[in-house]
């Protein structure tokens, strides 16, 4: 398990989480995902809940080429693993295995509930899915918990973005009676609809995703620079 600025990553390869979390969700065992990219270490350096909920995380997975990076640096190695290509092939596993999937996305977000139900529904053919919104916050209404409760998925997507939907999952999960996978997803479901475009497949293999975000999106500059630069200065700068 490697550490990058105080946040454990979980050292499993694409093989060895994929089959953890089938056995997982066989055995009934409640358990959350959470995908930290550069961005998200940093803010974990100010916010003392969000690094716990992540390092309490049963799998913590290296999202972005920032943080395979930052490991060869620290002489570690760091499986990368998107949070937007695993959302896919745990929606595959449930599809195959008929568990049912709750998805709650930003109520004010690129993607309203018909785009993504209408899109699930074409890649998902047998998918038994139900998709909710709800307010970018850091926990859920009583009312939402209710109808996801009624509803009684196995799997939970949280799509609101980082912090809140870290600490909706961690903070709700046991809310859930039936709910025995749940993690944060982002964008995932904007990339599925269409409404945002991932990077080229040449970019994200030479870990490019940031200039891809630059060249379409140059509003985001700060971040970017913040997910980049100061990131790898912060590694450096700490590194034994």
């Amino acid at each position: 398990m490697a550490n990058i600025l105080g946040i454990k990553l979980s050292g499993l390869s694409y093989e060895q989480l994929l089959f953890d979390i089938e056995l997982g969700l066989e055995k009934k065992t409640k358990r959350y995902i959470v995908t930290p990219n550069p961005e998200i270490i940093l803010a974990t350096l100010k916010d003392e809940n969000l690094k716990n909920i992540i390092n309490a995380a049963d799998f913590s997975l290296a999202d972005g080429f920032g943080l395979k990076l930052a490991g060869i640096l620290k002489g570690e190695k760091i499986i990368r693993i998107t949070g937007s290509d695993l959302s896919l092939k745990i929606l595959s596993l449930a599809e195959k295995n008929n568990y049912k999937v709750a998805i709650i996305i930003w109520e004010k977000g690129l993607s309203s509930v018909e785009k993504v139900n209408a899109a699930l529904k074409r890649k998902y053919v047998n998918l038994d899915f139900a998709v909710y919104k709800s307010p970018r916050e850091s926990s859920l209404s009583k009312e939402l918990i209710k109808k996801i409760n009624d509803y009684s998925p196995a799997i939970l997507f949280v799509a609101l973005g980082f912090p809140e939907q870290e600490k909706v999952v961690a903070g709700n999960l046991t809310d859930f009676k039936d709910v025995n996978l749940a993690l944060g997803v982002g964008g995932t479901f904007d990339f599925i609809t269409g409404k945002k475009r991932r990077a080229p497949r040449l970019f994200r293999y030479l870990g490019l995703e940031w200039l891809w975000r630059l060249i379409i999106q140059p509003k985001r500059i700060k971040r970017i620079w913040r997910a980049t630069v100061v990131f790898m200065y912060k590694v450096l700068s700490t590194k034994r």
